[in-house]
């Protein structure tokens, strides 16, 4: 499968916007060599306005001291935007929000829980075509309590007041939409997509989402299955075209 260069706003670019979610695997790819050069040529590739990245960074994987959140930022052109969920002299690991526009406010989200890996999100503000988009950028556990309480918290955050376009992207390690937790979930961000999207080699698990609220439009979605993404990590990225609805899609520069 190509590249669908189907766009939201193809008519109106001022009200269009591209997003993507892609786990990186920490740059090592299902032959098992470690190539940060994969990973961003799939990421320029993409030409997406904004981007969450999960499993970025980390010792174990790639030289000790290795800077992927740079490295990345350097090769594709993005602000890049961290969010670590483990960090000390050699290594650091986490989350990334990559964005091609302005970026407004970031706040960390702590999704750790005792006795499980660290885990966390990136809560940005970012001035999209005029307006202000909020994006959580986030990567759950794998034990199904544990994604329950981390997307309580998810839901507490998106409740504290914000009445914009809200995103939630990430790696959720959940398939089942039916569970009360993800329909939760969905309730706040109706807008939902997914795909098969692990392993990147033969995909049949839908871990990856994007969530929208309902003042975004989604036009189009499509997992990005390429010979370069499916050696590039062991997640295929997924991506999603948006619109803002209404007359709250004009900008607000311009009112």
């Amino acid at each position: 499968m190509t590249l669908n260069k189907i766009t939201a706003g193809k008519d109106d670019p001022d009200t269009g916007f591209a997003i993507a979610t892609y786990n990186i695997h920490s740059c090592l790819g299902t032959d098992g060599a470690f190539r940060p050069d994969r990973v961003a040529q799939a990421i320029r590739a993409l030409d997406a306005d904004l981007i969450g990245l999960q499993e970025v960074g980390w010792a174990l994987r790639g030289p000790s001291g290795f800077d992927q959140f740079a490295f990345l930022e350097r090769e594709t052109g993005y602000t890049v935007i961290p969010g670590l969920v483990r960090h000390h002299a050699n290594a650091h690991f986490g989350n990334a929000i990559l964005s091609r526009h302005p970026v407004e406010s970031v706040a960390p989200l702590d999704l750790s829980l005792p006795y499980h890996s660290p885990r966390g999100g990136i809560d940005a503000r970012i001035r999209v075509k005029g307006r202000s988009v909020r994006l959580i950028n986030v990567h759950l556990g794998l034990i199904p309590l544990e994604r329950r309480i981390q997307i309580r918290r998810i839901g507490l955050r998106l409740l504290d007041g914000w009445r914009g376009p809200a995103l939630v992207c990430g790696d959720l390690n959940h398939w089942r939409r039916t569970s009360p937790a993800m329909q939760r979930l969905h309730r706040l961000l109706p807008g939902g997509v997914t795909g098969q999207t692990y392993p990147s080699a033969l995909p049949t698990m839908m871990f990856d989402r994007i969530l929208a609220t309902g003042d975004l439009h989604l036009e189009n979605h499509q997992v990005i299955r390429t010979e370069g993404t499916r050696v590039a990590s062991d997640h295929l990225p997924l991506m999603a075209w948006f619109r803002f609805e209404g007359a709250d899609a004009l900008s607000e520069d311009a009112a």
